[in-house]
């Protein structure tokens, strides 16, 4: 089974200022990944081929690097070594400023697709759109659904310390 997944956002952000945003993915001055909601996102160096990291239980390698794009490809997801697929992120010209745009693929089984359905799915489309938000500069409390509190509430380690529930 394919899963195929795509969140994007028009900015007011020239095309170079929200790139040079990729450059501090995973770092400790990350301007762009929603650490004060979520577990946040760490590298072992900047994010270039051969950066590996991850957050919370998902655990990546960055595979390609350009100025305006950076994709990395899984290692695991919830500890397990069965989730095979990528994910990227890519800043792109437009008339408003910048589009930033986030693409995630992966082949899994059945068993891994209800997992998705249910617990991943959720949870990683909240975390692309507090990102996207953080990278529009949109302030306020975070617009998750009933069942992204439940799950967060559920598993309170998915959430940075200090952050609501």
């Amino acid at each position: 089974m394919r899963v195929r997944n795509r969140h994007s956002r028009d900015l007011d952000r020239p095309a170079a200022e929200v790139a040079a945003l990729l450059s501090t993915l995973g770092t400790r001055d990350d301007g762009l990944w929603p650490v004060h909601l979520w577990f946040p996102m760490r590298l072992d160096g900047p994010p270039l081929v051969g950066a590996a990291g991850g957050h919370g239980p998902v655990r990546y390698h960055c595979t390609e690097r350009s100025p305006d794009a950076v994709t990395f490809a899984f290692d695991s997801i919830l500890g397990s070594r069965h989730w095979r697929g990528f994910h990227r992120f890519v800043v792109v010209p437009s008339a408003r400023g910048s589009r930033l745009v986030h693409d995630l693929e992966l082949r899994i089984g059945p068993w891994r697709r209800l997992q998705w359905a249910v617990l991943v799915g959720p949870l990683h489309d909240a975390v692309l759109e507090d990102l996207l938000d953080r990278a529009a500069g949109v302030t306020g409390p975070p617009r998750w659904s009933p069942w992204v509190r439940l799950l967060r509430r559920v598993y309170p380690r998915i959430r940075a310390r200090g952050s609501a529930a």
